[in-house]
């Protein structure tokens, strides 16, 4: 069985990734893609502003969720379809966080036009290059970090479900559901319910080293769960910077699971 090009979790600047939806799959058809995912944090809106989305581009999403002990926890919900709670829940985030583009630019620049591209997801990614020429890619995240901290508590964490109504929003929408980048929280105490409920697990993330990988692998696959694998693509920092990166060389059975 011959292996598979993938990236299954990538952002765009519909919520805090550099390129817009368009620049992003342009990209991923210039390197050869298979299966390349469109996850904005807690929103479908970025795939949904496409016309089209090719057959090798999934649509998703990377809910926020939260542990038994208030951990938040990221599922990645792939191949979903635009309705019930998770539409609603996208709508509403997406609302936050086109305030909150345009709130830390006009912080950042003063610049009123700015602020308003910033604001509309549509000409954002135009105002995120005048803004990375003017005061440089870490001042712009820097702003979003800044801003999105100050709605985080008041605004934001009050809408975030239990992982287990997440995964039921996910799954009601007709999505594959992984749990992102296992280690960040290895010590949730309900741990092995969440990798129980999920559909796979994502193995292979910039942040997990190779012992890290395997050990995550041994997890998954011992549950018979999917393994995936990922860039977490955002596009502003260390290699990121200059685009999306050529995609990740994964075996079929991995995406198989079971």
């Amino acid at each position: 069985m011959l292996p598979i090009r993938v990236g299954l979790h990538n952002h765009t600047c519909f919520s805090d990734g550099r390129l817009s939806p368009e620049q992003l799959l342009a990209q991923a058809q210039s390197l050869g893609y298979e299966r390349f995912a469109i996850t904005d944090h807690n929103s479908i809106a970025g795939w949904q502003s496409l016309e089209v989305l090719p057959e090798w581009a999934l649509p998703g999403i990377e809910l926020s969720a939260l542990s038994m002990d208030g951990t938040e926890v990221h599922l990645l919900g792939l191949g979903i379809r635009s309705e019930g709670r998770v539409l609603e829940h996208s709508q509403t985030f997406q609302a936050l966080y086109n305030a909150l583009w345009q709130e830390g630019t006009y912080l950042l620049t003063g610049d009123l036009q700015l602020a308003e591209w910033a604001f509309n997801p549509l000409t954002r990614s135009l105002s995120i290059e005048k803004l990375r020429v003017q005061s440089g890619a870490p001042r712009v995240v820097g702003a979003w970090a800044e801003t999105h901290n100050r709605y985080y508590q008041q605004k934001l964490r009050p809408l975030i479900p239990h992982w287990s109504e997440g995964i039921e929003w996910l799954h009601r929408a007709g999505a594959q559901v992984g749990l992102a980048h296992p280690q960040r929280y290895p010590h949730i105490p309900d741990l092995d319910q969440l990798l129980d409920s999920v559909d796979a697990v994502e193995v292979i993330h910039p942040s997990h080293t190779p012992e890290q990988r395997t050990h995550w692998r041994e997890q998954a696959q011992r549950r018979g769960k999917a393994c995936w694998a990922s860039h977490d693509f955002h596009g502003w920092s260390g290699e990121q910077k200059d685009g999306l990166l050529p995609p990740i060389i994964l075996e079929r059975a991995w995406l198989e699971g079971g």
